[in-house]
């Protein structure tokens, strides 16, 4: 995966996908993303980039009775017992502490050795999903819900890259929000609704989203609803757009 260097926003693109980004520099970046395809690209490789990156490692855990092994040793009441006993019995337990910490570390090396290989896949992976181009397999055409008021119109267009799948919102003749207001997609599957994300448009009431589609989600119809704020699981607003 190449970032598009000679766009003065390339370097914000990262910033922008984790959520790092203020609100004014979150919109100037949507309303670029609109007229920039190279930018586009750019953002669909690294949001499928970002879904892949491990996070958990396993922990090892250390034998419970080592410390009172370790205590005992140091601090043994047993005055009486032969210096020759107590020696071998001390050397017995550094012994055990060398063999249990070449065990941890071969342990810790083999995670190591684990995971790079597991890196090693996932970018092999990467760069074999990257050479694949994307393929617009639907388009959905997003009408206004009040023909008579506003002239507001849009696309959804599925894009698919091996076996990756991703819907790119393009929306244009909205009203600018005010205060906390956001506009909201809805994934709409046999009337149950699934939010695909929230955004704002630009001064022409332009609008972008980008959504990656899971595997076990479908849907078949999709709306656009103008929301108090950014934070609903459920359409609240009224609805502005939709198949």
């Amino acid at each position: 995966m190449s970032i598009n260097s000679s766009c003065s926003f390339s370097n914000e693109l990262v910033s922008y996908l984790i959520g790092e980004t203020s609100e004014v520099e979150r919109m100037k970046i949507e309303r670029h993303l609109l007229n920039c395809p190279s930018c586009t690209k750019d953002i669909q490789e690294l949001q499928e980039a970002w879904t892949m990156i491990p996070y958990e490692f396993e922990d090892v855990e250390v034998p419970v009775d080592l410390k009172d092994e370790v205590m005992n040793a140091i601090f043994s009441s047993e005055n009486s017992q032969p210096m020759l006993k107590r020696k071998d019995k001390t050397q017995k337990l550094v012994r055990r502490l060398y063999g249990l910490a070449a065990a941890v570390l071969l342990i810790g090396f083999s995670g190591v050795i684990w995971n790079n290989i597991n890196l090693r896949n996932t970018v092999t992976e990467l760069r074999e999903q990257a050479t694949i181009p994307p393929e617009v397999i639907q388009v959905y055409a997003l009408k206004t819900a009040n023909p008579t008021t506003d002239a507001a119109q849009g696309q959804a267009m599925l894009y698919k890259q091996g076996d990756k799948k991703q819907l790119v919102f393009q929306l244009k003749g909205l009203k600018n929000t005010k205060g906390s207001e956001a506009y909201q997609a809805w994934l709409i599957d046999d009337g149950n609704r699934r939010s695909a994300g929230t955004f704002h448009v630009d001064e022409q009431g332009n609008g972008f989203l980008t959504y990656q589609l899971q595997e076990d989600i479908s849907f078949d119809a999709i709306g656009i609803s103008l929301e108090p704020d950014a934070n609903g699981t459920q359409p609240r607003g009224k609805k502005v757009l939709g198949t």
